[in-house]
């Protein structure tokens, strides 16, 4: 019962496949084909074949026409030598017969027909103005007294003397057009249902073939898991399967990146998480260890403050690049002047530079319309502020300023916020839009508690919001000498 049951489901799936399709409608396409091509050359052989009968048929009429339009057919006692040019016009299985105006058999040569036939042929005859070939399937005795059928062709016409009619001339010859029509027919259903099962069993190869590639993308799809995405299908060729192939090897490739960025992503956010809650925990047990001093307490505290201000500055930042990546984050577009916009992010971080004791200054800046949202601009430039103050340091200097800039011949709106820290060495500047990416903790310049505290992601914000508005931004960076971000936005139209 397994091995029935096995076959049966084989037998189903096989029904359902995509190359029993295939081949399915290859074979009815050419099945139409076969039976448009049979049928014309059936119905052309049937007419060659039937206008062959009908000039030897009209041949033998005009033999015996001649002899009965002339004076020998006052002569009542015709015979086959009376026939012109002494040639036989009767063949074996032929018959002649010659009726009288009544209807009555007058005389016959050959095998000798019934009435019921002489009537059926006078009849249709009488009824036609042209001389036609009749065929008609009639019985016939032969010498030994045993009775066939066999097709016969006819011809009927009319016998004058003068102008009066006297009777009708019967001409009847054998024929084997119907029989050589239906072994045609045979053999035309015959050899297309040949070509039919040809094609079907040709066609399954060519499909299993075409549908084999498509095997081999199943096959790897199914051994992918998510802990293992190198597999590739690696496709040869240039058809569509071949593209289709490709595009699920890119498919995989982009899966593979956001997996390990994944991956990397939740490292990364337990390890700075991690690192504030054993600050933390360390504090709250050294402080419940024994009695301590109010000054201890109070110590104690702010360092508890300050870890949980920076967990809920990374909790806050995750959740604003995850509200980005899944598509919540909506922009609310609208024509606003970039420099503005800047002035504003400045005042906003103005108290957080005095604090640092930083020179935050603004220079030139144009009126530059673009098209925007102003909450998330004014985050844009934000973030970039305060990264230039938490690495430059104190007394030190932190410009912004916006302009109009020229790329690939067309005008955009730039923003350039330039510090004079240490600089950003060369290596790391690919990396500096990675989430949880630091250069170096040593960059940061003052390790007061007052200084503003990074979760490694307000760069990857800054770049996510850039690629919002259509823009770019670039990194310019020399060690000891500064840092220059610059953010290039198009002009509203």
């Amino acid at each position: 019962m397994k091995f029935v049951k096995s076959i049966w489901d084989w037998f189903i799936d096989f029904l359902h496949s995509i190359r029993f399709r295939i081949t399915l409608w290859f074979v009815f396409i050419l099945a139409i084909v076969l039976a448009v091509f049979s049928g014309f050359i059936y119905f052309n052989q049937a007419r060659d074949l039937r206008g062959d009968s009908v000039g030897d048929m009209q041949g033998k009429f005009a033999r015996l026409l001649g002899y009965f339009r002339s004076a020998e057919w006052q002569n009542s006692t015709l015979r086959l030598s009376d026939i012109p040019n002494n040639t036989p016009p009767l063949q074996q299985g032929d018959m002649l017969a010659i009726v009288d105006t009544n209807g009555q058999v007058v005389q016959t040569w050959g095998i000798k027909p019934s009435d019921k036939l002489v009537n059926d042929l006078i009849s249709t005859a009488s009824q036609q103005r042209n001389l036609n070939v009749y065929e008609q399937a009639i019985s016939i005795t032969d010498s030994t007294g045993k009775t066939s059928d066999a097709d016969y062709l006819f011809i009927v016409s009319f016998v004058f003397r003068g102008d009066t009619p006297v009777g009708a001339l019967i001409i009847g010859s054998p024929t084997n057009l119907s029989a050589e029509l239906q072994r045609l027919k045979v053999s035309l259903i015959l050899g297309s249902l040949l070509m039919l099962v040809i094609a079907f069993t040709g066609g399954l190869w060519l499909a299993d073939r075409a549908i084999s590639p498509v095997k081999t993308i199943t096959h790897t799809a199914q051994n992918i898991e998510e802990s293992d995405l190198s597999r590739r299908i690696n496709l040869p060729g240039r058809d569509e399967l071949a593209e289709l192939a490709n595009t699920f090897d890119d498919m995989l490739s982009r899966l593979q990146v956001a997996f390990d960025r994944q991956r990397r992503f939740v490292a990364d956010a337990s390890h700075e998480l991690r690192t504030p809650l054993t600050i933390t925990n360390l504090e709250i047990d050294q402080a419940l260890s024994k009695n301590r001093s109010p000054s201890d307490y109070q110590r104690a505290l702010r360092t508890i403050n300050i870890e949980n201000e920076r967990m809920m500055r990374m909790v806050n930042d995750l959740m604003t690049l995850a509200r980005m990546d899944s598509g919540q984050a909506i922009l609310q577009f609208e024509a606003l002047d970039l420099s503005d916009v800047a002035l504003e992010a400045v005042e906003r971080m103005s108290t957080l530079a005095e604090r640092q004791q930083v020179t935050l200054e603004t220079t030139e800046l144009p009126e530059l319309i673009v098209n925007g949202d102003r909450q998330y601009l004014i985050q844009m430039i934000s973030n970039l502020v305060e990264n230039a103050i938490k690495y430059s340091g104190s007394r030190q200097k932190i410009s912004v300023d916006t302009s109009v800039c020229i790329v690939d011949k067309k005008e955009f709106a730039s923003l350039r916020v330039v510090d004079n820290g240490p600089g950003i060495p060369p290596e790391h500047l690919p990396h500096l839009f990675d989430r949880f990416y630091r250069v170096d903790q040593a960059r940061t310049q003052d390790d007061d508690s007052s200084a503003p505290t990074g979760s490694g992601l307000g760069l990857s914000i800054v770049a996510w919001i850039v690629e919002a508005h259509s823009g770019r931004i670039n990194v310019k960076s020399q060690v000891n000498s500064g840092t220059t971000f610059e953010v290039i936005l198009p002009f509203a139209s």
